[in-house]
């Protein structure tokens, strides 16, 4: 790990892809939410999953990477997980302004921290604890300005953001797969998971939506958003420190928050705004701190993907 008077180019560059990774994944949530006006979230989520499994793919096969299709119980735990986490999350964006979803949905290291004590018994320090009651207080702020139906997805994030500390605690024991196997085995499960999940709870005619030519293209964006953002993601994790790209991530929060301001007209709620200060300033000292090597390991192999 570079000294504090080593960071060179590369970091620098690293932290404006991270950036614009960043950017990429809270356009994939903004145009989520939009998409959810006009059609339902279950559609929404199944073009997200086959979408990047499409891309994932083409990008696998022309690295010449070896797929994995069968792989092993901890690879299918980690994409079930994943496609759980896809549709609880996506199903937040549809009923709750983007910054609240995102900032919900970045709560995944508090619930590793959790994991960790109570299944592998590395019992956190007083300010780990600390740090998990804060982010509880501020979940809190943050569901207090909904109404009663907003709640509820505000639980479908918190949700999300459990499974994704599934799926960090499976990666950690993936590391002779290639991530970009690991990817597209992910995708497609997610795609085969959520097609199922749409025919079993919304078995409806979609051909008037997915006819919408305007429909149609969000669509597609929200995919090509996702890849975008894991790009990006990857060639900051390619030349940068992981516990620092890891806190640039949280800006997709304050990317959010911009586009609910700008294209939503919400006003920002100081109590919300409160809230998310409160999530954000613990899950980025859990990165940033000194942590458990299996921990910090889990948090560089998740963020890699």
């Amino acid at each position: 790990m570079p000294s504090s008077g080593e960071f060179s180019v590369h970091d620098k560059s690293s932290y404006l892809h991270m950036l614009w990774a960043s950017l990429a994944f809270a356009v994939m949530a903004a145009l989520s939410h939009l998409a959810g006006e006009s059609c339902d979230w279950q559609l929404i989520v199944v073009a997200r999953a086959v979408v990047a499994f499409f891309f994932a793919a083409v990008i696998a096969k022309a690295s010449g990477v070896k797929l994995v299709w069968r792989g092993s119980a901890t690879l299918w735990v980690r994409s079930i997980a994943g496609s759980t986490g896809m549709l609880c999350n996506f199903y937040a964006l549809a009923h709750l302004p983007v910054s609240d979803t995102l900032t919900l949905m970045n709560t995944s290291p508090i619930w590793v921290t959790l994991f960790l004590w109570l299944v592998f018994g590395q019992r956190p320090t007083a300010g780990i604890i600390c740090a998990v009651l804060t982010s509880v207080a501020g979940i809190v702020l943050i569901q207090q300005p909904h109404f009663q139906h907003g709640k509820f997805a505000c639980l479908m994030a918190l949700c999300g953001a459990f499974c994704t500390s599934i799926a960090m605690l499976g990666l950690n024991r993936l590391k002779a797969v290639d991530p970009r196997a690991i990817v597209v085995h992910f995708s497609g499960v997610a795609s085969i998971a959520t097609m199922l999940f749409l025919l079993l709870t919304n078995r409806k005619d979609y051909s008037a939506q997915l006819s919408n030519l305007s429909v149609l293209f969000l669509l597609v964006l929200v995919g090509a958003a996702g890849v975008a953002g894991q790009i990006g993601m990857t060639r900051a994790f390619a030349k940068g420190h992981a516990s620092r790209i890891s806190v640039i991530a949280l800006s997709q929060i304050l990317f959010g928050l911009g586009f609910d301001v700008l294209f939503w007209n919400h006003s920002v709620n100081l109590i919300s705004l409160l809230g998310m200060v409160l999530v954000i300033v613990p899950t980025a000292w859990l990165i940033l701190g000194k942590t458990p090597q299996q921990s910090h390991d889990l948090t560089e192999v998740e963020m890699e993907d």
